[in-house]
């Protein structure tokens, strides 16, 4: 069975070394191929003054980016050496979001940072969002803050959407060599009266049919937010990737109330592998 191919999509490289490690650990555990990826980004319209000017600061711009593409290469290249590691670079100059989900979309898994708020950046940072929901596989979210070079524990967030059937089975790769397995639901307090919640517990017996030992756990939410009781338990358990859908509500509604899933971007302390 051939392993898995994985991009790993690299915006500065000063970020080589820090997504390379995660990203190294599942290409020796799977037998995988690791490929980098630059994208230039483009100028926004407004970034730039009169039109007599204009084309002159996009110019040096983009001469900039391409400067940069070659850093960033030659920080992949050195870190896969380190790691004694074989892989592809590709760079476009094109869109970031645009970009990476043209090329993403034919690999196993795309891996990337969590954009850093406090990052100065010469392009628009790419919204994680907007990429899992066109991306159409899975997407390995790497904190800002932090080393990350384990998944031997990993928290399934479960609410028995489509999304979330889809993470499930996006991760399975993992979830199959991982030390430890949990599988969370966070209730409503109308929903209180059962302990572990029966879905969790068809999840424990499915995975259990693969081999796979978890255990299930269901928590009532007293008005926290969904996604700080799923980082809390992460916490506890000392997990080191949490699996969850992405937008199990409208994409309205999400726009309009925030959701689990933009919290959890904006707000991870380990690992996050999503799926739309």
């Amino acid at each position: 069975m051939p392993g898995k191919d994985i991009l790993v999509v690299i915006d500065s490289a000063a970020a080589a070394a820090r997504l390379l490690g995660p990203a190294a650990v599942l290409a020796r555990r799977f037998d995988g191929r690791l490929t980098g990826f630059f994208a230039t980004g483009l100028p926004a319209a407004t970034s730039f003054g009169d039109l007599a000017s204009g084309a002159q600061l996009v110019d040096a711009f983009m001469a900039a980016q391409r400067d940069e593409a070659v850093r960033v290469e030659a920080a992949f290249r050195q870190e896969l050496g380190r790691l004694q590691l074989t892989g592809d670079w590709l760079w476009r100059e094109a869109d970031l979001t645009e970009s990476v989900t043209t090329v993403g979309r034919l690999y196993d898994l795309v891996v990337l940072a969590q954009p850093d708020p406090d990052a100065e950046s010469p392009v628009p940072q790419m919204l994680p969002d907007d990429l899992v929901l066109a991306l159409g596989r899975p997407v390995l979210m790497i904190p800002y803050a932090g080393e990350f070079t384990t998944f031997d524990h990993v928290l399934i967030a479960w609410n028995g959407t489509r999304e979330a059937a889809r993470a499930l089975h996006d991760a399975m790769f993992v979830i199959e060599r991982a030390d430890a397995v949990t599988v969370i639901e966070v209730e409503a307090p109308s929903n209180a009266d059962a302990l572990p919640n029966p879905a969790t517990a068809e999840i424990v017996a499915a995975l259990k049919r693969r081999g796979i030992e978890a255990a299930a756990e269901s928590t009532v939410t007293d008005g926290t937010p969904v996604a700080d009781i799923i980082l809390s338990r992460a916490a506890d358990l000392t997990a080191d990737l949490i699996v969850m859908g992405a937008y199990g509500h409208s994409r309205l509604r999400e726009l309009v109330m925030g959701g689990t899933s933009r919290s959890i971007f904006r707000e991870m302390t380990v690992p996050v592998l999503m799926s739309h």
